[in-house]
């Protein structure tokens, strides 16, 4: 596995892409894509970040990323790039 899809939402408040991409770099992870948008008063992030290089498991990555989000108020789901693809094929 080489790619991983990390999905960020809940309540719109500051401090969210910050505290979800620090996670992110602690880890040796690195962003190859973001994007997020505010609906009303939800904040949703797609990120997609290349887990190569990076010396952490994935499942160590998956509950630090949770781990962080319950700490700053949102609910975060972190899947392999190809469990991500199946899932939303069409």
């Amino acid at each position: 596995m080489n790619k991983i899809v990390i999905t960020v939402f809940g309540k719109d408040r500051t401090g969210i892409v910050a505290g979800i991409s620090n996670t992110i770099a602690s880890m040796g992870v690195n962003i190859e894509d973001l994007t997020s948008t505010r609906m009303e008063d939800l904040f949703v992030m797609l990120v997609v970040c290349d887990v190569s290089k990076s010396k952490v498991k994935f499942n160590d990555i998956k509950k630090k990323l949770t781990d962080t989000g319950k700490k700053i108020g949102v609910n975060v789901v972190v899947q392999s790039e190809e469990v991500f693809k199946m899932m939303h094929r069409i």
